[in-house]
């Protein structure tokens, strides 16, 4: 769907368990980039590319892969783009997680409470756990807070920790779209902030959605529940 002149949201399928969701990621460009920000689901390239070539953009001309942090239905398809040469950012405190040179936060907390799991929560754990590996991918550049990326009209960086450390969201300067990552939610047509159940230190992510908010985006695009207006509606 295309949301600015330079700014496509994608909407890709995925599900587990029975139970049916969609994520967001983003593409923004100009004459000279194609730059998407996340890459879907480990195992979702074809599906990305399906999408994005529906949304009358080859996958083959993306020059820049912004991760947003270290999740891996962030991360999925960023080794398989890095491979073809394209660069891939992401903030200075996600590079060793979404490298490899540490064990991602997610894997480390899953242990903590593997006895809490179900058996179908810890199949799918394991199988994560064993392939994640494959997808760790070389980081071109590091990111910090407040760095302005020339490219597409502008792209300003936010670091919003809270979610994860190195979380950041990424502003649209010419649409003042704001790219929110998972440091917001949406459900409804209703703006929120980081899940609880999935943020590392709420008071952060608490303290970054108003430092996101302060910026007074036109709308917020969430990587969990799609495009939402600010404002009256948060």
């Amino acid at each position: 769907m295309r949301i600015a002149d330079n700014a496509e949201l994608l909407e890709i399928k995925t599900e587990q368990g029975g139970v049916v969701q969609y994520i967001y990621p983003v593409l923004t460009w100009d004459e000279n980039e194609l730059v998407l920000i996340d890459t879907a689901l480990p195992g979702q390239t074809e599906l990305l590319k399906e999408t994005i070539e529906q949304a009358g953009f080859a996958f083959e001309k993306i020059t820049k892969v912004i991760i947003t942090h270290q999740d891996t239905d962030h991360i999925g398809s960023a080794a398989v783009l890095a491979g073809s040469g394209v660069k891939i950012l992401a903030h200075e405190y996600e590079i060793p997680y979404i490298q490899g040179d540490k064990t991602p936060v997610r894997i480390t907390e899953t242990e903590k409470r593997l006895n809490e799991l179900s058996d179908e929560e810890r199949a799918f754990f394991e199988k994560m756990k064993a392939g994640v590996s494959n997808f760790y991918v070389r980081v071109d550049r590091p990111l910090k807070d407040g760095e302005r990326l020339d490219i597409c009209g502008g792209i300003k960086v936010i670091h919003t920790p809270g979610h994860m450390p190195g979380h950041i969201a990424l502003l649209l300067e010419k649409s003042k779209i704001l790219v929110a990552g998972d440091a917001a939610n949406a459900a409804d047509g209703k703006l929120s902030g980081a899940n609880p159940q999935y943020t590392q230190d709420m008071a952060e992510a608490d303290a970054s959605f108003e430092k996101m908010m302060a910026f007074k985006p036109s709308l917020v695009v969430c990587y969990h529940g799609g495009l939402c207006k600010t404002g009256e509606n948060r």
